[in-house]
């Protein structure tokens, strides 16, 4: 993978979180798997991108549980270019 190229993240935080909120992670994307859990999930520019949400989840106090890089699929990059 090129260091210059977007990469596809999951992140998954310990609150339900208001889908107004979405534009203050960089524009991803929310889903709800497990009650009480939001992943937040989309592509970043680069790591500067990533610890910039990390940042934003931080100061909201959002406790952290997991970050997950995921290969870009056909639909992932589609899914991205239509933000």
């Amino acid at each position: 993978m090129e260091m210059d190229e977007p990469t596809w993240y999951e992140i998954r935080v310990k609150s339900q979180l208001d889908e107004s909120l979405s534009s203050a992670f960089s524009g991803m994307q929310m889903r709800y798997e497990t009650p009480g859990e939001t992943i937040l999930f989309g592509s970043l520019t680069d790591q500067a991108a990533l610890h910039g949400v990390l940042m934003r989840i931080r100061d909201l106090g959002l406790p952290l549980i997991a970050v997950e890089q995921r290969p870009v699929t056909g639909d992932q990059q589609t899914v991205s270019n239509n933000q």
